[in-house]
């Protein structure tokens, strides 16, 4: 992350030449001899290298920070995402956590998030509702935002040994953001085995997906342990006017409604009259591409897994990035097939434990829609939901998993839930969750694959050794979520102990599948 620098000092070269203070000797011309010309001696001025100016945060990394979460106003999606809060079981809160090498001088450590919420103008806001039915809720600055009660930090006791800092993550990613407030708190976590830290950044997911997640730590986090802070302006919160707000949100929704509404009429009319010959077949095929993707809702779960609680157990693991790529590459496989099958030989592993057959197992996942163009941050994925079969033969499952992701990126409805959300804004909170919760809790697993930083990067000078994602678990039995970073596989699960009594037996599982994989397709 890019490092502190005090600004009375900004105005000051950073660049010295040191020369050597020695004069150089007059090299005087003679008519002398040839052999007396050679006995001159010429003394040249002695070069001393300048010294290097250090690196700052671009322009180009500076203009993507100011522009990171997007639009004022939420999507529809995002706003179904806040307000099923009512529910503890689909809070949709998730944890970035930074392993690093060494502790971060606390008053550095302290001067970077300064720089950050100043150039970062979404994370000095607040979520504002006007309490119409059906209006999406928008991102206003919080008057009373004070970076104090967003960013602190604690030592782990004893050793800072794994365990130590799971149960700190397990109390810290489950408890809700204030609402009154900008939804995310960072934590310093000190103490760590082997003198290490960890940076701990919680954020409510209306704010951005892990996509825009990672966005936002590529722009912020600096690429040399001595990186500056490029200087800025100090940033002052704008108090809104409740009235003018609540106003100026009724005239544009109004105006917007009112034109989409006329120029979809006219579309919708002119689309089916060219098209009436058509209409019946495209609407069979939206129907069925529906199914398609809600096909893991039609059927039960495990036998083992049934059970829900709000308990949380919280897992970290890595695993050598560069291997399992080369293996999905021999095995003719995207990496992303590579981590679903992974997972779902887990849970046969599992199963097995306790001499079970597994037929099928019930899994969901985020398909980005995110295009070139599209804002920094914010929230850009629909979710799919699949009932993979599973097999003992890892050919034929990754090849049965490479084929149904490949035809679900290709199916008209894909971006189907994020089209129903904007009705459902008109249902009482309660409700939303009620049902959100009804089609997540089907789910044994979910599952996210977010592609990392593959370089080394810094915050406040210490080297980032590994990058984890600690996911929301909104009803299932487990979520995993995985993040490359710089030569590792990151794997964070937020496992339902209620469901899956052995979390250690599950890890092994999946670990071991991993494993499986790596070894019979690193030698193709």
């Amino acid at each position: 992350m890019p490092q502190s620098v005090n600004p009375d000092l900004t105005h000051m070269s950073s660049t010295t030449v040191v020369r050597n203070d020695e004069k150089s000797s007059d090299v005087i011309a003679s008519q002398s001899s040839a052999a007396e010309k050679k006995s001159l001696k010429k003394t040249s001025v002695k070069k001393v290298p300048a010294v290097q100016e250090k690196s700052t945060v671009s322009a180009e990394r500076l203009a993507k920070l100011r522009a990171w979460g997007g639009g004022k106003i939420m999507s529809a999606s995002e706003a179904i995402m806040w307000r099923m809060e009512v529910l503890p079981k689909t809070r949709s809160t998730g944890t970035s956590l930074h392993i690093l090498e060494g502790t971060p001088d606390w008053s550095r450590f302290m001067a970077t998030m300064e720089w950050m919420v100043a150039v970062v103008p979404r994370l000095r806001q607040k979520v504002f509702e006007t309490g119409v039915i059906g209006q999406l809720p928008s991102w206003v600055d919080d008057e009373s935002f004070s970076l104090h009660y967003h960013v602190r930090r604690v030592s782990l006791p004893g050793e800072g040994a794994h365990s130590e800092l799971m149960s700190f993550l397990e109390s810290f990613s489950t408890t809700p953001c204030d609402r009154s407030r900008s939804p995310w708190e960072i934590v310093l976590i000190e103490g760590l085995e082997n003198k290490r830290s960890a940076f701990a950044m919680k954020i409510h997911h209306s704010m951005t997906d892990g996509a825009g997640l990672i966005q936002l730590f590529d722009a912020l986090l600096a690429r040399t342990a001595d990186e500056q802070l490029s200087p800025v302006a100090k940033w002052e919160a704008k108090k809104p006017l409740w009235r003018r707000q609540v106003g100026g949100r009724l005239l544009t929704d109004f105006r917007q409604f009112s034109t989409l509404a006329s120029s979809a009429g006219r579309q919708a009319y002119k689309w089916i009259s060219d098209r009436e010959t058509e209409f019946s077949r495209m609407a069979l095929d939206y129907s069925r591409s529906i199914m398609a993707l809600t096909q893991a809702q039609s059927g039960g779960g495990s036998p083992l897994f049934r059970k829900r609680s709000l308990a949380t157990r919280i897992e970290i693991f890595e695993l050598p990035f560069p291997a399992l790529k080369a293996a999905a590459k021999n095995a003719g496989a995207s990496f992303n097939d590579v981590y679903l099958a992974g997972i779902i030989g887990g849970f046969r592993r599992y199963h097995e434990a306790y001499d079970i057959s597994l037929d099928a197992v019930p899994l969901s996942f985020p398909v980005s829609v995110r295009k070139p163009g599209d804002p920094e941050g914010g929230n850009r994925f629909s979710g799919v939901s699949y009932r993979a079969p599973v097999y003992s033969d890892l050919n034929t499952q990754l090849k049965k998993v490479g084929d149904f992701v490949s035809q679900v990126r290709q199916e008209p409805a894909i971006d189907f839930f994020n089209q129903l959300m904007p009705g459902m804004l008109a249902m009482p909170n309660s409700v939303i969750a009620a049902l959100m919760s009804l089609v997540t809790s089907r789910m044994d697993a979910q599952a996210s694959n977010i592609p990392g930083m593959r370089e080394t990067v810094y915050l406040s000078g210490c080297k980032v050794l590994a990058h984890y994602a600690i996911p929301p678990r909104p009803g299932c039995a487990v979520m995993y979520a995985m993040i490359t970073h710089d030569d590792k596989a990151c794997i964070a699960l937020n496992i339902d102990p209620a469901a899956i009594v052995e979390p250690q037996l599950l890890i092994d599982s999946v670990t071991a599948e991993f494993n499986e994989i790596i070894n019979q397709f690193s030698n193709k």
